[in-house]
């Protein structure tokens, strides 16, 4: 059990810096050691991919041990790390995967990649993590819970605008639902999902954009405890439609994401227990909604869990072909970067598929053309891209990097308002171990629009407050004048 955030945060001293710097150099040097025997032929691929684990779970153990509880998104990156470039890797030495190298997703005829390959598969997740949570680690400062009470004439706005917004979100999950059954289920969202959006009338589209935000400002102000359980209650039921048509990624990075904004408000010990169930829970329905996405006939009982880590893990494929094909992909990182900065607001139509624009859809057509267009798809990943960038150069930058965002981050987590912005953004950072490097990038051009819709609401909301407070007091009695006499006398506009 980790203790509570201390009141006031102090620098680290000299002597906890050295222990960071000390901490540091032992993964790079078990790194180190483990390449030259790989080099060497001392060490199998199968034994180099168990080294490889061993040095994940170690660092999301210390990331949970380091930062309090896990009061750091970098916790919860290395979990999302570990289980999309990591699953394959748990499932097979459960015994639940035949191969942890051959590439199977999606494509018809499975093939395996060299011995060089797969080494440098390996490197390039252990140096991604490792170097994503040196940063962290050697800035990190213990901080305490922001302070919301002057926030709080913020609420019944928020309040408002999600009692506004329930009724309208439900009827367009319903109808995207019912259009998802009529036109061949999950795939809607990636062959048909303009005419899935044309179905539902724009005023709809619009009022349900403001449901986010407004669930995202009561998590970080309220501090009722059953408020909170209702609203985020409400939430998710209203969102059950969306999980029906087989979608589940949007839905549960935004668990994970009010998880990580409930750990940095509350004072209270970390218990990993709690994490541990909690975990357990979302993998289970995660692997329920998988199968009925499937529509398989399996048992889910007894190939639930372990199917859902090496279908999750099937990212190692795509890191795999990215670097054995880099000279394939190479030539058009410029445009894959570019088309990423509009996929918030663009959505992704497999159907009308241009070669050298989207990384996802480069490498599903390389894998499997015939398929692609049915609606499948192998999904990105920033390692991926990292690669193809720079080789292992842009792997250690971009990893770098973005363990200095994720640290930033943290420190934004200090203020009601920087808590609000990381935790709309935090879900599509979580998801970029299986989304495009610049995703993350495009999502905060939109959370900076609807950032503005919440001020224009606001504005118009306090007009509306002022404006009825003047009606009322126009409509009620002013109090009575005394008179000489003893007698009140009621003033003309009293009587009128």
């Amino acid at each position: 059990m980790n203790r509570s955030p201390r009141s006031n945060p102090r620098p680290a001293s000299g002597d906890a810096r050295l222990r960071v710097l000390l901490e540091t150099l032992g993964f790079s040097s078990v790194l180190a050691a483990g390449t030259l025997a790989f080099l060497a032929s001392w060490l199998s691929c199968n034994q180099a991919a168990a080294l490889t684990l061993l040095i994940l779970i170690s660092l999301v153990g210390l990331s949970w041990r380091r930062f309090d509880g896990g009061r750091h998104p970098c916790f919860f990156f290395l979990c999302m790390l570990t289980l999309f470039q990591g699953g394959r890797l748990l499932a097979y030495f459960s015994g639940s995967a035949a191969e942890i190298f051959r590439v199977s997703l999606l494509t018809v005829y499975p093939f395996d990649v060299s011995r060089n390959v797969q080494g440098l598969v390996l490197l390039s997740i252990s140096l991604s993590a490792l170097c994503v949570y040196a940063p962290c680690r050697w800035n990190y400062r213990r901080s305490v819970p922001p302070l919301t009470a002057s926030c709080d004439q913020y609420l019944p706005y928020l309040y408002c605008l999600f009692s506004l917004s329930v009724p309208v979100q439900l009827y367009k999950n319903f109808c995207y639902y019912e259009y998802a059954k009529q036109h061949g289920g999950y795939l809607v969202f990636f062959i048909d999902h303009g005419g899935m959006a044309a179905s539902i009338p724009l005023l709809v589209r619009a009022i349900s954009v403001i449901s986010l935000p407004a669930i995202v400002g009561i998590f970080v102000l309220e501090r009722r405890k059953s408020w909170l359980r209702t609203a985020g209650t409400l939430y998710f039921l209203v969102a059950a439609p969306i999980l029906l048509t087989g979608s589940r990624g949007a839905i549960f990075s935004l668990i994970l994401a009010l998880w990580y904004l409930a750990k940095v408000k509350s004072n209270q010990p970390a218990r990993w227990t709690a994490v541990a169930l909690l975990g357990m829970g979302l993998v289970v329905m995660a692997s329920l909604i998988g199968f009925l996405r499937a529509d398989s006939s399996e048992s889910f009982a007894l190939a639930g869990t372990s199917r859902f880590l090496e279908e999750q893990g099937a990212s190692l494929d795509v890191t795999s072909v990215a670097i054995a094909y880099r000279r394939h992909f190479a030539p058009h990182i410029s445009s894959y970067l570019i088309g990423e900065l509009e996929l918030a607001f663009v959505p992704p139509d497999q159907t009308r598929y241009f070669p050298g624009q989207r990384f996802a859809d480069d490498i599903s057509m390389f894998l499997n053309p015939s398929a692609y267009q049915l609606g499948f798809g192998t999904g990105s990943s920033y390692l991926a891209e990292a690669y193809v960038m720079g080789g292992l150069t842009g792997v250690v930058t971009i990893s770098g990097l973005l363990g200095i965002f994720l640290h930033r981050m943290h420190l934004y987590s200090r203020s009601p308002l920087g808590l609000f912005l990381v935790t709309m953004l935090l879900p599509d950072v979580l998801w970029m171990a299986r989304g495009g490097l610049l995703d993350c990038v495009s999502v905060a051009a939109r959370i900076a629009l609807s950032l503005l819709l919440l001020w224009m609401g606001w504005w118009l909301y306090r007009a509306l407050g002022r404006l009825g407070r003047v009606l009322w007091q126009g409509a009620i009695e002013l109090p009575p004048r005394a008179s000489t006499h003893g007698c009140p006398v009621l003033a003309g506009r009293d009587l009128s």
